[in-house]
């Protein structure tokens, strides 16, 4: 679980009405649990796409072209089984073309290069096939997970079985692998200066959570 910290203040005041009785004090509970299993996650091949050298020529002129698809796996392993979620960090969003894709940084003259994303194809934990699930906000004791393909920034992606209501819950897991394609665009070639090299830059994180 991730760890935060935050500040806590308290200011109170205090009257007295007749015939009236406040009380002195109150009470605040803090709760949590120290768990001495944990998980570890991983990426095939370092996590690295290599998408080589591309012409300028073969570039759109005015829409994103597709580059590469690349497979990658994506591995949780566990100590003992538990439910856990990833969290997509996107670590240069301020250069992506698309809400829900990862940017690939700037060009020298600050042009957006353009946008990667990883599809999920299957998902496998100790011998079961789960369905990619994600949830946007895991803080209440009911997260809202649905049934997803790409699990994009800013959403805790999982894999889970069916619940009543459509709904889906996460799985205690002790190895769960994730069956990706990485799919590479790049921008419109009338919004590059294609005059020198382009050194692709994208780079995201998964940050592992625990449920």
């Amino acid at each position: 679980m991730k760890n935060y910290l935050a500040a806590l203040s308290a200011t109170a005041l205090i009257s007295v009405a007749p015939f009236a009785v406040a009380a002195s004090s109150t009470d605040l509970t803090v709760t949590g649990v120290i768990t001495p299993q944990a998980c570890t996650p991983s990426l095939s091949n370092g996590g690295i796409i290599d998408n080589g050298k591309i012409s300028a020529k073969d570039l759109n002129l005015d829409t994103n072209t597709r580059v590469g698809v690349h497979p990658m796996q994506l591995s949780v392993t566990c100590s003992a089984p538990m439910a856990v979620a990833l969290y997509g960090i996107d670590n240069q969003a301020s250069s992506t073309l698309a809400d829900n894709y990862f940017g690939l940084g700037f060009t020298d003259k600050g042009e957006k290069i353009g946008i990667f994303r990883a599809d999920i194809k299957s998902a496998m934990a100790d011998g079961s096939t789960l369905t990619p699930i994600r949830a946007y906000d895991i803080s209440g004791t009911r997260p809202d997970w649905v049934r997803i393909e790409v699990p994009g920034k800013g959403q805790y992606t999982s894999a889970g079985t069916s619940a009543p209501g459509g709904r889906y819950i996460p799985s205690a897991v002790e190895n769960l692998t994730m069956d990706l394609e990485v799919v590479t665009y790049i921008a419109p070639a009338n919004s590059l200066t294609l005059t020198d090299e382009i050194k692709m830059d994208g780079s995201a994180t998964f940050e592992l959570t625990y449920l």
